[in-house]
């Protein structure tokens, strides 16, 4: 597997593209907010020869949801995400308000619902779909137990918790839908259970380990 990271959109998004060595590709909130990022993340799609398969939204809040009309108008590709965050599709101008900013390019409907249990799968790239609500309703963390070589080495397992979990510290819980309680608890009973050594890509910031996080809870 290889993964290619880029920081969209003014609230920092980390957008990940994992392909595999037939080129087809995963797209984890890709999150380009104009059109230098969408031109970024269309010529590494063609400069790579990759054909997009599938686009995954960890949750639907506004910032993670910046790319989606782009991606499904030149890939085709309609977004995959939790049925309870839907809702969040329509309030888009409301969050977009809430911050200032327009709303100019809004995420259409998702194409497919994911949910606790489901793969997502492409030759050598199989994630296991785990809900964790709290940041929003219907927030999603995909966990790739045995992914081989990353970028040409051996990995540990990967984990890619959008909003979730951060790097010494975790998603707010006061935006639209958020639950504090459910927050924490989907983390200790479902993410820091993981083994140590996961390697956790965030939906902002740096790279950390569920070894790392534990200590804090």
């Amino acid at each position: 597997m290889n993964i290619k990271q880029f920081v969209f959109n003014p609230f920092g998004v980390n957008a990940y593209i994992l392909s595999n060595s037939n080129g087809e590709t995963i797209l984890i909130d890709p999150s380009a907010s104009n059109a230098r990022e969408q031109a970024a993340l269309s010529d590494y799609i063609k400069s790579e020869n990759l054909k997009v398969c599938r686009n995954l939204n960890t949750h639907l809040h506004l910032d993670h949801v910046l790319g989606n009309a782009f991606v499904e108008r030149t890939f085709g590709i309609k977004t995959e995400a939790h049925k309870d965050d839907e809702f969040l599709l329509g309030l888009q101008n409301e969050q977009a308000q809430m911050f200032g900013l327009p709303c100019n390019d809004p995420a259409p409907a998702l194409g497919n619902n994911l949910d606790e249990g489901d793969i997502v799968e492409i030759a050598e790239i199989k994630l296991q779909v785990i809900h964790v609500a709290g940041h929003s309703p219907g927030g999603l963390a995909f966990y790739c137990a045995n992914p081989g070589e990353v970028n040409g080495q051996k990995a540990p397992p990967l984990l890619f918790p959008g909003d979730i979990l951060f790097a010494g510290s975790r998603g707010r819980s006061d935006l639209f839908g958020g639950d504090e309680f459910a927050l924490v608890n989907g983390i200790k009973s479902k993410l820091l259970t993981l083994p140590s050594e996961t390697i956790v890509f965030p939906g902002h910031g740096p790279c950390t380990t569920i070894g790392d996080e534990q200590r804090w809870y």
